[in-house]
């Protein structure tokens, strides 16, 4: 990337030096070096993202558009493919996953990838069943999913610990099922891709998500019988950018950070997702 951004400013630079060199020849007046600067500063990238996100990236792409950047997204279903084409400069960035999920999958990958900038948004990781109105309800032998990967698991892990459902070995960081030292219920565990949550839940007795997902599924009949606590969220953060390390010229992502900052982002985010979205300033 820092190559071709490097070329494309050579070129626009000969390109002006030869109409300059016409217009004197010719007898016309030379652009405006303002005109001149502002076609340099104009680039076209393109991120990753999943469906989720796409809302948010859409308006994003349409504000930053009056800056001279043009945002390009491409939506994944794969969290593991998108950050593989983060990595091998397929994309510019990706936006979806928190610093602990990229650090878990830089370790288990072998990636060099690394966060840029500040979290942005975030939501609570939930407890739902469309079965039960209880978490004391659910019957021996439930059958509950929680997420495959080791970051989630463990955070969902303790989110169930949290609130009593089962006891947890302490000391461990990134605890697994093989973590729990005691499950009164005895809960039977479904490891479900996270993209596919939706698609297991009817055949489970309850499962973990992020509230964003059950947001997105849209059913008048799920129940939250437990939900992360503010104070647990913000420990955890949200989503940042992605880019490969030693990335080239990021002023495109400066000014896209810069604008999901501002006030007028935030209040967008609040109403599109009724609240179920949080940003540092609400969260």
């Amino acid at each position: 990337m820092k190559t071709r951004f490097r070329v494309a400013t050579i070129a626009v630079a000969v390109t002006a030096l030869a109409a300059s060199l016409a217009a004197c020849s010719s007898g016309q007046s030379t652009p405006a070096a303002s005109d001149s600067a502002s076609a340099a500063e104009e680039v076209t990238v393109k991120v990753g993202i999943l469906a989720r996100e796409e809302p948010e990236i859409r308006f994003l792409a349409e504000n930053l558009a009056d800056e001279g950047v043009t945002l390009e997204y491409q939506i994944f279903d794969d969290n593991i493919a998108l950050n593989r084409a983060t990595f091998d400069g397929s994309l510019d960035a990706n936006y979806f996953q928190n610093e602990t999920y990229l650090e878990a999958q830089n370790q288990s990958t072998g990636q060099d990838l690394e966060s840029y900038g500040p979290w942005l948004q975030t939501q609570a990781v939930q407890f739902v069943s469309s079965k039960y109105d209880s978490a004391k309800d659910l019957p021996e032998g439930a059958v509950v999913g929680i997420a495959n990967d080791q970051a989630n698991r463990a955070r969902e892990l303790q989110l169930l610990a949290d609130n009593g459902l089962i006891e947890l070995a302490k000391g461990v960081d990134s605890p697994s099922t093989l973590d729990i030292t005691s499950n009164p219920k005895n809960i039977q565990w479904v490891e479900v891709d996270p993209r596919s949550r939706a698609g297991a839940f009817p055949d489970l007795d309850a499962m973990t998500a992020p509230s964003i997902t059950v947001y997105l599924m849209n059913d008048p009949s799920i129940n939250v019988l437990y939900e992360e606590t503010p104070e647990v969220y913000e420990e955890y953060g949200g989503v940042v950018w992605v880019v490969p390390s030693g990335a080239g010229d990021l002023s495109w992502l400066d000014k896209a950070i810069a604008f999901m900052e501002s006030a007028s982002y935030k209040d967008w985010i609040a109403d599109y997702y009724a609240g179920i979205k949080k940003t540092p300033a609400d969260s």
